[in-house]
């Protein structure tokens, strides 16, 4: 195995602890502390809402991405990339909230899970300047078709003439 290979493997193992134990034990460690220290007790954990987590811990583990690691030479837009421009992080979201309804936390919930997504996306947007820069007009085009993390197009009404 050559060295850079090695080096490739350390960092996906670096980033699988930070983004898979690390940023959840915290997110649910605060939501807990949230918890006890305004004395809430958790929501029940009905058997439909356990069923809606694991769907949304399965449906987003699914969602793939590139190795950030070996960017793509020219701007991916095609398969999830068509549906948002970061399917990566809509998937762990998803997967993320569905972990965040087992634990059935009202402050996790309510408090921490809202905290570390505004936290994400300051880091997308600092992602996404990095990226106008690298694609440049290509970046704005695809900025213009595709929303950002939510695979939702919101219509702005025509502008009246």
């Amino acid at each position: 195995m050559t060295l850079w290979r090695k080096e490739i493997i350390r960092y996906q193992l670096r980033d699988a602890a930070i983004y898979w134990l690390f940023l959840p034990g915290c997110v649910l460690a605060t939501g807990q502390m949230f918890d006890h220290l305004f004395h809430w007790s958790g929501f029940g954990l009905t058997p439909y809402l356990m069923v809606a987590s694991l769907v949304l811990i399965i449906v987003g583990s699914a969602l793939g991405t590139a190795n950030p690691r070996r960017p793509p030479v020219t701007l991916v837009k095609n398969g999830v990339y068509a549906i948002c421009r970061h399917p990566m992080f809509f998937g762990y979201d998803l997967a993320a909230l569905g972990v965040v309804l087992l634990s059935h936390s009202l402050a996790t919930l309510w408090i921490s899970f809202p905290g570390f997504i505004l936290g994400q996306i300051l880091f997308l947007r600092k992602e996404e300047r990095y990226l106008a820069r690298r694609y440049k007009d290509a970046f704005a085009a695809y900025q213009q078709e595709v929303p950002f993390l939510l695979p939702i197009r919101l219509q702005r009404p025509a502008d009246s003439a």
